[in-house]
């Protein structure tokens, strides 16, 4: 009877703790709810670059990546607890790459009202001492602002600092778009970073090549599934120099899918 009582406790509190199954990725991402709502993310986000980019007649395309993902990981647990899974959530994130002429602050200027007049807000909040909004042109200023009471040398310093301005902003909603649903706290909405660099140096935001490169690493660990891969190598947007003097990187990224 000990014997039977313990190996029932056993039973017990295997069942208790035994690791919840991994969700099917791929599966999730091709169930037919994700495709559409996969659809209706891919239409805005080309309708919001486009329309960028129709304001920018200044700027030259270089290419587009595009990072389609569905993932999921496990969720942290300590102990004797359940190893369990947060949903599959999905994001698009695309990425336009535009190069450009001419004065270097000028242009941060121009991409600021552009961005504005597209509806999308910054999403960062710097201790600036410029009268201009946060923005691409203030975060620039702020990056080469040396501190109060600077010796020479430290101004000359931040006068030499690279010329790089990355900003984040929050997208306005398009007609028909709705945040896909959460498990317990729903995904954020949509997003964007722009980053801005003068030659030689080349944009430094992740487009999505990481989570990608990642899943190359480690082929057997089947918690992602690229819906859609289509990248753009640091070879070709280095080859914007020397024929043009900085480039634009313009990412988007819009959560489409969440299983409950």
């Amino acid at each position: 009877m000990l014997l039977a009582g313990f190996l029932g406790l056993a039973v017990c509190f295997w069942a208790a703790v035994r690791p919840e199954p991994q969700p099917d990725v791929e599966k999730a991402a091709r169930s037919p709810a994700a495709r559409a709502a996969d659809r209706t993310a891919t239409a805005e986000s080309d309708r919001q670059l486009d329309r960028l980019k129709a304001a920018l007649p200044w700027a030259s395309p270089l290419g587009t990546t595009v990072a389609d993902v569905c993932t999921t990981s496990a969720v942290n647990h300590m102990g004797f607890a359940r190893q369990r899974w947060n949903p599959v959530t999905c994001t698009r994130t695309s990425t336009a790459y535009l190069a450009f002429d001419g004065d270097f602050r000028q242009h941060l200027v121009l991409l600021d009202t552009a961005l504005a007049g597209a509806g999308w807000r910054t999403d960062d909040r710097l201790p600036l001492r410029t009268p201009e909004p946060p923005g691409l042109a203030a975060a620039f200023d702020y990056g080469h602002q040396p501190p109060g009471d600077a010796t020479a040398a430290q101004i000359a310093e931040a006068a030499a600092r690279p010329d790089v301005a990355t900003v984040r902003y929050t997208l306005p909603n398009g007609t028909g778009y709705a945040p896909p649903p959460g498990a317990d706290v729903a995904p954020a909405g949509p997003g964007a970073t722009v980053e801005v660099v003068r030659a030689p140096h080349l944009p430094a935001l992740d487009d999505g090549t990481s989570a990608h490169d990642l899943t190359l690493k480690y082929p057997t660990v089947r918690t992602s599934w690229f819906v859609d891969w289509q990248p753009c190598s640091r070879a070709e947007l280095a080859a914007a120099y020397p024929a043009h003097s900085a480039v634009v990187a313009v990412s988007l990224r819009f959560p489409y899918h969440a299983t409950q």
